[in-house]
């Protein structure tokens, strides 16, 4: 082995970091079940009332920027320490606009491809 492994090896920054690491993985797996609770009280919420709860999409901004703070402790993108160490992220106000309010038209060279795509032989639609 080289002495640079085992300087490695012997580092107690590495084996803390270990630590954290088993740490932060539960804490990653906690948090993906209440993202999934999150996720059901929200389409429910949907389903009885017509919209989310605001509360808990506020909650899930910083619940989304928490599990991002996991990821990259994890994966050694990032030294910073998250919650329970770190402080928990902020909650951010959410976008309302709904999806509805948005409108997609295909332009010229689009409608014109797909009629002969659906036609399959090339023959002209009669209009």
């Amino acid at each position: 082995m080289s002495s640079k492994t085992e300087e490695n090896i012997k580092s107690k920054p590495t084996w803390t970091r270990l630590l954290f690491i088993i740490l932060y993985a539960i804490c990653f797996n906690v948090a993906e079940i209440v993202l999934a609770t999150i996720a059901i009280v929200q389409f429910v919420s949907s389903l009885i009332t017509g919209e989310p709860l605001p509360q808990l999409q506020k909650f899930g901004t910083a619940l989304s920027t928490y599990l991002k703070q996991l990821s990259d402790f994890l994966t050694y993108a990032k030294n910073e320490k998250p919650f329970p160490i770190g402080s928990w992220p902020e909650e951010r106000d959410v976008d309302t606009k709904k999806d509805e309010d948005v409108i997609i038209t295909p332009t010229k060279n689009e409608s014109s491809s797909s009629s002969q795509s659906i036609l399959g032989n090339g023959d002209e639609a009669a209009t």
